[in-house]
């Protein structure tokens, strides 16, 4: 046989073996894939590892035993495995999948470790070895470098949120949206959890948006248009603050109170042109306010005042921030992450923005943002039918959920609230809102040690959720303990940076200790962060009336009215009953203003609103009496008597003026009796009864008014 022979014999014994007895690597790797879009991912562990093996380590198939271990929530197993093949220092989606699960363990100080010392964005993006050359895979996974990017940067954010480190969490947050402007789980951690003020919030919408190089006019007006309804759905009348000439009613009290919360606004507005901090208004606004001096021994609200303006939270910039990111973006190639246009192939995916936009009425996410938009002007039933309809196509849809909760404090519906709140602890245990459900529950049938007991544990399983501490603040506050309530709600100013409602609860609870002064202030510091708010002016008008300035509480009752009636006409809709303290509240100041017929008709239009109001009645029948229509008067009281029967004020009210009533009806038998006695002439008897009783009316209405400061009316601060 000659050498020739001998080598064709060779290789077709080399062909015969390659055809039948060589395994093929990539059938196993599909095989792998093929386990783990099916959830199986045991057998997904079991053949990646063997794979692992006949490829030598290969570094795809090291990152895919990983990802096996972590869905198997084996952290620090998965962890172990790439920190000893070495690839988190070379590959990025690598280096994330690490930190994930060293996050997951709880490692935090290794994580910021790991990422600090790594330099992330240098990184090789592909799986594959340095030799191979495969263009089409380099192309695809430099399209997504920002995207695993802003990957990382949201996981630090996270892991420094974790720690405590609020302010270097939300840079990574706004550093994670650079990267990423789809990105909307960091979006959602600064606007859900309150973090940022309505202005920076407007501010970071604005500039993350990208440009027309990266997204087409229709993706742009749709992006806009989804994160737009993710903005706060309580500072509508900001504006007015800005243009108070603008303001219904606008007084001589209005511009004061602009003039305290506008303080800091023109620094703002300089601020903002020179591209500085706006996040100052706080501070600002309150500058008019002295501290308490070194010496001086504290209040609680003293304290927390002077907590709130020494808080570094409140130090936060988010022009300096984006001023930070875009520095270092331009410090490198900016690829922001964009959706790829391609050739449109079929005509029914092709849609216009306006035909999206109409589409994208029935997103869940886009019904919530109506949803929240009625709570927040008291539209409760509404909303719930809103939520119930997102609840019926995502029964655990957590925003829904969440206001379902609200709405149902709000309604008092004690039976539905027990029922969501037991379905949730059923289905979901570890989460915060389960028991947040709970504790609400037991609040709402006045249990609140239970209620308290809950919210803590609600508390404990998210760290950063504030409106368990509100509703914790509230179960104080329905006892009457002042202080408790206000610690409560300063620790909810603390987790939510941007919102106005603790301070507003904690002006409310100053008040009722009769620290008019201090709650004044807290309405202010809550104005400055949402500018005219309808629920803070009431309250600020409740303070002024308290502190006897009836005019003024006039002018603020009016004005919010006028707001609350103009958001009515906007929506279509009658004024809630929510807003019959208000009217009963301005009838107070007219009465006090000797305003009398105007009183009586704010008296009536609250009940209206609110037919079954013993109070209501009783502010009535006082302003009736005033007016000389005793009769009436003793009518209302009666029927405030007949709601409420130990109503002491009322009962007070009615025995003064059936004195007078009575006093009045004999003096007139007695005139009478004289003027028939006398036989005097019909003309002349008529002109000394009217005189007689223009005497008498005088001197019922002197007697009324010595006692009015017996009998006070309470004022409506609900």
């Amino acid at each position: 046989m000659t050498t020739g022979q001998v080598i064709e014999e060779s290789d077709m014994n080399q062909q015969f073996v390659s055809n039948d007895q060589i395994t093929d690597i990539e059938s196993y790797r599909k095989l792998v894939k093929n386990f783990l879009d099916l959830r199986r991912y045991k057998s997904a562990l079991y053949w990646s590892e063997k794979v692992a093996v006949l490829s030598n380590n290969y570094p795809k198939d090291v990152y895919q035993i990983a990802q096996c271990m972590y869905m198997l929530k084996e952290y620090n197993r998965a962890s172990h495995v790439i920190k000893k093949s070495g690839i988190e220092t070379k590959n990025l989606l690598c280096l994330t999948l690490l930190v994930e699960c060293l996050f997951a363990s709880n490692d935090y100080q290794e994580a910021l470790n790991l990422l600090n010392s790594s330099e992330i964005e240098d990184l090789n993006t592909s799986l594959h070895d340095e030799t191979e050359i495969d263009p089409t895979i380099s192309q695809v996974n430099d399209n997504l470098r920002n995207d695993m990017l802003a990957s990382l940067y949201l996981l630090k954010a996270k892991i420094l949120e974790s720690m405590d480190k609020r302010t270097l969490a939300i840079d990574c947050y706004i550093q994670a949206l650079h990267k990423s402007v789809y990105l909307t789980e960091a979006l959602d951690a600064l606007l859900q959890h309150e973090v940022l003020m309505s202005w920076e919030e407007k501010d970071l919408i604005h500039l993350i948006m990208p440009n027309k190089q990266l997204c087409n006019d229709a993706d742009l007006k749709i992006l806009k248009h989804l994160y737009d309804q993710k903005l706060k759905k309580y500072y509508s009348t900001s504006n007015q603050a800005v243009h108070p000439e603008k303001t219904p009613n606008n007084a001589n009290i209005l511009n004061t109170i602009n003039e305290k919360i506008k303080a800091g606004e023109t620094i703002t507005d300089s601020r903002r042109s020179i591209g500085l901090s706006t996040s100052t208004t706080i501070k600002s606004a309150t500058k008019a306010f002295p501290t308490p001096g070194a010496q001086s021994v504290m209040s609680p609200a003293n304290k927390i005042l002077f907590d709130l303006k020494n808080t570094s939270a409140s130090a936060f910039s988010i022009q300096a921030s984006l001023t930070r990111v875009s520095m270092l973006n331009n410090s490198r190639t900016l690829n922001t992450s964009k959706i790829t246009i391609n050739t449109i192939k079929n005509s029914e995916d092709a849609l216009t923005a306006d035909n999206a936009l109409k589409l994208l009425e029935n997103s869940v996410d886009i019904m919530v943002a109506k949803a929240e938009e009625f709570f927040y002007n008291c539209e409760y039933k509404k909303c719930l039918k809103i939520i119930e309809e997102i609840l019926d196509r995502d029964p655990y849809h957590k925003r829904s959920l969440f206001i379902q909760i609200g709405c149902l404090m709000e309604l008092k519906d004690s039976n539905a609230l027990f029922y969501t709140a037991h379905k949730l602890v059923d289905f979901n245990p570890d989460d915060a809102i389960s028991w947040y459900a709970v504790g609400s529950y037991y609040i709402l049938i006045n249990k609140t040690e239970q209620g308290r007991r809950y919210l803590s544990k609600a508390a404990s399983l998210d760290r950063l959720f504030g409106p368990a501490w509100l509703s914790y603040g509230h179960s104080f506050a329905k006892e009457k303990e002042h202080d408790q309530a206000m610690a409560a709600y300063f620790k909810a100013t603390q987790l939510m940076r941007g919102c106005h409602l603790p301070l507003l609860y904690i002006g409310v609870e100053c008040g009722l200790t009769k620290n008019y002064e201090m709650a004044e202030k807290f309405f202010y510091q809550a104005m400055a962060l949402a500018p005219l708010d309808v629920f803070v002016l009431h309250e600020l008008g409740v303070i002024k009336y308290e502190s006897e300035l009836f005019e003024d509480a006039e002018e603020i009752f009016r004005s919010t009215l006028n707001m609350v009636t103009e958001m009515c006409k906007k929506n279509q809709e009658p004024i809630s009953e929510r807003w019959e303290p208000l009217l009963n509240n301005l009838g107070h100041c007219c009465r006090k203003n000797k305003k009398l017929a105007e009183s009586l008709s704010f008296h009536t239009q609250a009940l209206s609103l609110k037919p079954m109001n013993a109070q209501t009645y009783t502010s009535i029948g006082f302003v009736l009496a005033l007016m000389g229509r005793l009769s009436e008067a003793v009518e209302a009281f009666h029927k405030s008597l007949a709601l409420k029967r130990d109503d002491v004020i009322a009962s007070t009210i009615l025995k003064t003026v059936l004195e007078d009533l009575v006093e009045e009806m004999v003096e007139n038998d007695d005139i009478v009796k004289e003027f028939k006695s006398d036989l005097m002439p019909v003309e002349a008897t008529i002109d000394a009864s009217e005189e007689l009783k223009e005497n008498t009316d005088a001197n019922r209405k002197l007697k009324f008014d010595e006692n009015e400061d017996l009998t006070e009316m309470s004022l409506d601060c609900d």
